[in-house]
């Protein structure tokens, strides 16, 4: 409301002096008396108009300013007939005044009826103006404001689409991929075709599905056993049991569980005395599937990896009430992801 031009300084210093002169003017004219065009700046009368258009502006701001507030969830049409006839009341009560007391008071006279409706004939126009002018000013601001709030969505879907596009090709997992690859192949050429048929399957999965909202818990699970395979090749102490019976009629965001076993992985000390177990499981009420596993974090976290969780918890809150959760219980870790069920016709 503050940005429109009314509210702005040099517009009301500089407008209510050019209306003055002008309905001022326009007076003579209709009076026919340019005669008084010589005492234009000496005039008493010229400075009168100015006035009188000071009070209109500022009476019409200060109407429309308090109406902003009161009718901003009001239709549009009614919106503008009631700032209109406001804007135009007021204005025109209080110009009416003014002459009055102008008149009286300091000429000593009362003014006739045929120049009262003069002037309010004119500051009518000029309120109509206004009100023109201030209609089409705000709504040339919202208007900017709605474009420039598509531009932000824009920008933000084409960034969450690079973060999604970067988190399904994870170069850290595919460097770290390629560099046991070199080492492997160095003694066992069996065992690195293994680790790129595993390597292929992930980032295929990812290519495949990144248009997908929603994906089988069974088709993610298989991808999530050849990540930890792969993953194998270098810790050798991962292991991934699933207690879920039915993975079919489940549904998960494509990618929810190679995420967030890599970064399990990364931010979990692992070896040969603590390997790291990962169970899958439904929670009591079949609310949430779980993924658990025993803390043992690293001194030093991995950023990237941490920041996937507000990534699927901001995706998971499209798709269920129920929000995506990590909890830390004691030794414990808990990654819950909320239930999407689609139930075929078939099977009812």
């Amino acid at each position: 409301m503050n940005r429109l031009f009314i509210h702005q300084a040099l517009f009301r210093i500089l407008s209510a002096p050019v209306l003055g002169v002008m309905v001022y003017l326009l007076i003579l004219l209709i009076n026919n008396n340019f005669s008084e065009l010589e005492n234009l700046f000496s005039s008493s009368e010229v400075y009168v108009c100015i006035a009188l258009a000071y009070i209109s502006l500022e009476t019409m701001r200060f109407t429309l300013s308090v109406s902003e507030k009161w009718l901003s969830k009001q239709s549009i049409r009614r919106r503008i007939l009631v700032q209109l006839l406001a804007t135009l009341t007021i204005s025109l009560l209080l110009i009416t005044l003014a002459i009055w007391a102008y008149y009286n008071w300091i000429i000593g006279f009362q003014i006739s009826m045929g120049e009262l409706h003069v002037f309010l004939a004119i500051y009518g126009v000029i309120g109509l103006l206004y009100n023109v002018l201030f209609f089409s000013n705000f709504y040339l601001n919202r208007e900017n404001t709605l474009l420039i709030q598509q531009e932000k969505k824009l920008r933000e879907k084409l960034e969450s689409d690079f973060i999604s596009f970067k988190n399904d090709i994870n170069p850290d997992l595919l460097y770290e991929s390629l560099e046991n690859l070199i080492l492997t192949l160095q003694h066992n050429v069996d065992k690195a075709e293994e680790q790129i048929d595993y390597l292929a399957g992930i980032y295929r999965y990812g290519l495949i599905n990144r248009h997908k909202e929603l994906i089988s818990l069974e088709e993610e699970l298989q991808t999530a056993e050849h990540l930890i395979k792969l993953l194998n090749y270098k810790h050798r102490q991962l292991n991934l049991l699933n207690a879920v019976r039915d993975t079919r009629n489940i549904q998960l965001i494509p990618g929810s569980l190679l995420v967030t076993i890599d970064s399990i992985v990364r931010n979990t000390l692992i070896s040969k005395e603590s390997p790291l177990v990962i169970r899958l499981y439904l929670e009591e009420g079949d609310e949430y599937l779980v993924l658990q596993h025993t803390l043992n974090d690293r001194l030093l976290l991995h950023r990237d990896s941490l920041l996937a969780y507000d990534r699927l918890k901001r995706s998971y809150s499209f798709f269920s009430e129920n929000p995506f959760v990590q909890v830390k219980a004691g030794k414990e870790n808990y990654i819950k992801f909320p239930l999407v069920q689609i139930i075929d016709e078939v099977d009812k």
